[in-house]
Order: C-alpha cells, then structure tokens, then sequence
C-alpha cells in the first residue's frame, strides 16, 4: 500500500499581514510577520488574526517562535481563537484554571510523557475541543518534540468502497483506556495529578467521518487513544476495522514534526488531526502551558 501526498497540499496563500511557511507536506506552518519579521502574538490585531485564523484552516496546525508570554498574556491570545473548553481528569491552575501545566521533571523515573499516544484531546465529550493551544515555557535543549496528522489525508486514502462503507457509522470514545480506574500507566507521570476513574465510564458515539465546520472537508474521526469501538458491530469486527484506520491516520506521510524551542506556541485543530508527544527527553525538564478551546457537536460527513 502506497502512502503518498504532495508538496500542493500543504502550499501557502499570500496575506497582507503576515507570512506563513509550511512546515511539511502534509500539514503543519509557521506563522511569522510580513517578510519574515518577528510575529507577536500579543499584538494581533483583527486583521491579522483572521489571517491566522485563515492559516490554520488551511495548515491544521500552526506554529509561532520566541514569545515571551506569562499565564496572563497566554490566556489573553487563546482567548482570541473562541471559549475555554472543559478539561477533564486534570486540574487547571488555581490563578488560571483553564490553564493545564503539562510538566515532567528531570528526575523522574520512568520517560512516559502525558498524552503520549496518538489522540485527538478529549474527543468523547458531547463537543470536544476545536483547538487545544500549547506554549513551551521550559524546553529540554533536544529531543520532546510533537508529532501530528492530517485526517483529511487519511479520509482521501480509504478506498471509495471502504468511505462509503464508513458513511454514516459512528464510532465508540471512551476515556476508560487512558483515564479509568485501571489506567495504571499514567501512575507513571510523576509530577501531574491526574484523576483516575470519575465519569471514565462515560461513552459517546461520534461520525468516523466527520465534517469540519470552516473547511468543509471531510476527517477520519478516530484515534487510538479514545476510539474502542465501532457502533453496532461486534468487538473482533471493530478491531480489525479500527486498529487498519489507525494505521491510515498515524503513517508518517501524513505526519509532521515539530522542534520546541522556549517560547514557541503550537495551535491546532483537533477536528482534523492527531498529536502525539515524544517520549525521548527523560533526565530533561520540560513545562508547557495547555488550554483548550470548545468545539462543537461533530457533524457527520454528508457524502463519503
């Protein structure tokens, strides 16, 4: 099987206020100000936000260099891309609660990260989040980048039969795998207090095709992290079906990576693609800054 895209599909718009650079083939750009300059993020205005805005429905993911943020100052700029979504399972700050640090201390034990497996943030909930915003606030000096994919890409790959096949099906999410009482493994993230069990038995079927709102493509809605199951079929079915899916979403074709440095900024689309954080840093600090923004109910793709 031949997995493949093109330089085209991830090609720049020119804009007036800013400057974007795409990062791969599949997905993924820096934003910077017009000719190169220095961008910040503190001082958008309107047109300029669009503009950004306009870059991330075409990039999925977008990313900003050397911001020199505090937790005011980063709420303020993610406040611009809609509402605080609701985290579950982990606790904001108390001056900032919509705020998650995601940290792993150097002397840990054990290099397993949090969130370490390819997901799409909370896609159980009744709206998951549009956009999840993360900030580098302390970076190791290499190793603990971030992956994504495009499932836009992924949706185009299947086989016209298997598309229509996927029309109008709906998939099991579930937190239970990595937030149930027997999710034992996140036991290992020292340094982050994460609660196990509540409400980790809720589930919520969502389109597998799913339509984004702005672009009007059609995504593979599934991921490996929350998707059990496929409404209606039996368990051996699903999983053959499932773990193939997760296969088209996560091949490297469809993949970027990206290389933190202090004071970079990722945004991204959760409707249209999966993240998954590198675990190669332990013996390294590394603290970011999270927020998420609410999405909507995901709609179901029209046509395959």
């Amino acid at each position: 099987m031949i997995f493949a895209t093109d330089a085209a599909n991830n090609e720049a718009r020119s804009y007036d206020h800013i400057e974007v650079r795409p990062l791969a083939g599949a997905l993924g750009a820096e934003v910077f100000g017009p000719g190169g300059a220095h961008l910040d993020v503190t001082r958008l205005g309107d047109d300029a936000l669009a503009e950004v805005r306009q870059a991330s429905v075409d990039h999925l993911v977008v990313f900003f260099r050397d911001q020199s943020l505090d937790l005011d100052s980063f709420s303020s700029f993610a406040s611009g891309w809609g509402p605080y979504g609701d985290d579950p399972f982990v606790d904001g700050l108390e001056s900032h609660p919509h705020v998650v640090k995601v940290v792993k201390e150097a002397d840990e034990k054990v290099p397993l990260v949090f969130g370490g497996a390819w997901h799409s943030d909370w896609s159980f909930q009744a709206e998951p989040p549009a956009f999840t915003i993360l900030y580098g606030h302390d970076v190791p000096d290499h190793g603990g980048d971030t992956l994504w994919a495009n499932l836009y890409l992924a949706a185009q790959h299947l086989s016209p039969g298997l598309r229509s096949t996927l029309a109008g099906l709906r998939a099991v999410h579930s937190p239970q795998k990595a937030y149930g009482a027997q999710a034992t493994h996140n036991e290992l993230v020292e340094n982050m207090a994460i609660r196990y069990g509540e409400d980790a038995h809720l589930r919520r079927a969502q389109p597998i095709l799913r339509r984004h709102p702005d672009s009007g493509r059609t995504a593979l809605f599934v991921n490996w992290g929350y998707t059990e199951s496929i409404e209606g079929w039996w368990p051996d079915e699903s999983r053959a079906l499932l773990d193939h899916l997760f296969d088209v979403s996560q091949h490297p074709a469809y993949t970027c990576r990206f290389r933190w440095r202090p004071g970079s900024i990722a945004v991204w689309d959760n409707r249209c693609t999966l993240h998954n954080p590198i675990a190669d840093y332990a013996g390294q600090r590394r603290e970011m800054w999270r927020i998420t923004v609410r999405g909507e109910e995901p709609i179901p793709a029209e046509h395959p």
